[in-house]
């Protein structure tokens, strides 16, 4: 499926059946990750990442991991938690993740990375392949089998991750 900017979260949601939601709170306060922080938010935002994982493996006998992003990009649920990580670190407005999303469906999940801040221009980074926003992330939004969308595409805060079965 790919980057698709057309998608809505009550679309996806309703694709995928959800029956359940979960947020991970990683950095609220409106301040730039600085370098007195930067380690329990790097921390944090790690070992979030891991719980996810952990979550999805538990709920749905899967067997993502993290590592995998690493070596294969079989394992999308893994690119897409570290990509899309790695951006929001680097060049959101506090450069570090507002939150984490989870929803857990029937007939598949979807993931969400939230910023505060600034959004940013998902279809003109796209379309224009902007160099600014460094990293593979939009390489695998583009590349990937599952689907990738924002809440909104011209100014997005949130990248979500459809994952179908």
């Amino acid at each position: 499926m790919v980057l698709d900017f057309s998608t809505t979260l009550h679309h996806a949601l309703t694709v995928i059946e959800a029956q359940s939601s979960k947020e991970f709170i990683v950095h609220a306060a409106e301040e730039e990750k600085t370098f007195e922080n930067a380690c329990s938010i790097v921390e944090l935002h790690g070992s979030i990442k891991w719980q996810i994982i952990d979550l999805l493996n538990e709920h749905y006998q899967t067997n993502f991991c993290l590592s995998h992003w690493l070596h294969s990009n079989e394992d999308e649920v893994s690119s897409f938690l570290n990509e899309a990580g790695s951006n929001v670190l680097s060049h959101s407005t506090f450069k570090a993740p507002y939150q984490f999303l989870l929803w857990l469906g029937k007939k598949g999940f979807i993931l969400g990375i939230q910023q505060k801040g600034s959004g940013f221009p998902a279809e003109d980074i796209n379309q224009h392949r902007i160099k600014d926003n460094e990293g593979r992330a939009f390489d695998f939004f583009r590349q990937c089998q599952q689907t990738v969308f924002f809440d909104d595409s011209k100014d997005a805060r949130i990248v979500y991750f459809q994952y179908l079965f």
